[in-house]
C-alpha cells in the first residue's frame, strides 16, 4: 500500500512542482509591479528596504539573511510545512524578480497615470496572493516563515489569515518607526494579504487540485476548517 503512494506521489510530483514554478512566477511578478508601481510595497519589502538603508547595505542582503533564519527555524519547528519548495523558493526568487523588473521597465507607460497605477496595482495584489497559493498548495514546502505561522495555526487553532495580518501589522509598525517609506498598497497589503492568499488556497483544493487529485487537506487549515481535521487527527494518534 505504502509502495503505491509512493509511486502515486512520483507521478504527480513533476505536475506540483511546474505549479509551485509557476505560482513562484506569477507572485514574483506581483512583487515587481509594487517595486515599480510607487504606491508602495508589502510591510515585509518596506521594513527590509528601511533596515538597509540605515545599514548602508543592499535589501537582498536582509532578505538573505532573514531567508536563512526562517529557513532554519521552519525545519526545525514546522517540519511538516517544509521541504524542497523550502530552500528552492530562496533559490530562484530573486531571479523572477529580476526578470520582471526588466520587463516591465520595457514599458513605463503602465506604471504613469492614476488610471494605469490602479490597475496595476490589482494586478500585483491578485499575483501576490494568487501566485503563493500556488506554490504554497502545493505542499512542496513554503517559506521558513510561512511554516512557522501555519504551525502556530494548527496549535492555537486561529486562522492563518489573522496570524498573517498580525505579522504584516508588525512589519508595518516597524517600518514606520525605522523611517521606511509605505503608500496605499502597503495598507492593503498588511490588512488583505493574507484573506487573498486563504481565499485562493482553499478554493484551489475544494475545486481544481480535487479534479487533478493533488489536493492536500493541509490547504484547508488556511481557513480554519478544524473540526473534522483535528477530529481526524484525534482518531489516528
Amino acid at each position: 500500500m505504502e509502495k503505491k503512494q509512493n509511486c502515486a506521489y512520483g507521478k504527480k510530483l513533476p505536475l506540483k512542482a511546474g505549479i509551485y514554478f509557476m505560482g513562484m512566477a506569477i507572485s514574483c511578478c506581483g512583487t515587481a509591479i509594487f517595486t515599480l508601481n510607487g504606491l508602495g510595497s508589502d510591510a515585509m519589502n518596506t521594513l527590509f528596504t528601511a533596515i538597509a538603508s540605515r545599514m548602508n547595505i543592499l535589501p537582498g542582503r536582509i532578505y538573505t539573511v532573514f531567508n536563512l533564519t526562517m529557513l532554519l527555524a521552519g525545519f526545525l519547528l514546522a517540519r511538516r510545512y517544509m521541504g524542497i519548495g523550502s530552500v528552492l523558493m530562496i533559490l530562484v526568487q530573486g531571479f523572477f524578480i529580476d526578470i520582471w523588473m526588466s520587463c516591465f521597465l520595457s514599458v513605463p507607460w503602465l506604471f504613469e497615470g492614476a488610471g494605469w497605477k490602479a490597475a496595476m496595482a490589482a494586478l500585483g495584489y491578485v499575483c501576490r496572493t494568487f501566485g503563493c497559493a500556488l506554490s504554497t498548495s502545493m505542499c512542496l514546502g513554503t517559506a521558513g516563515f510561512e511554516a512557522c505561522l501555519f504551525t502556530l495555526a494548527d496549535r492555537i487553532r486561529v486562522e492563518y489569515k489573522y496570524l498573517k495580518m498580525f505579522s504584516e501589522i508588525f512589519y508595518f509598525a516597524a517600518a514606520l518607526a525605522l523611517g521606511g517609506v509605505y503608500g496605499v498598497m502597503t495598507i492593503i497589503e498588511v490588512l488583505f494579504y493574507g484573506c487573498g492568499l486563504s481565499f485562493f488556497m482553499v478554493g484551489l483544493n475544494k475545486t481544481v487540485w480535487r479534479r487533478w487529485d493533488i489536493d492536500d487537506r493541509r490547504n484547508d487549515l488556511s481557513r480554519n476548517n478544524r473540526r473534522k481535521t483535528f477530529a481526524g487527527d484525534a482518531g489516528e494518534e
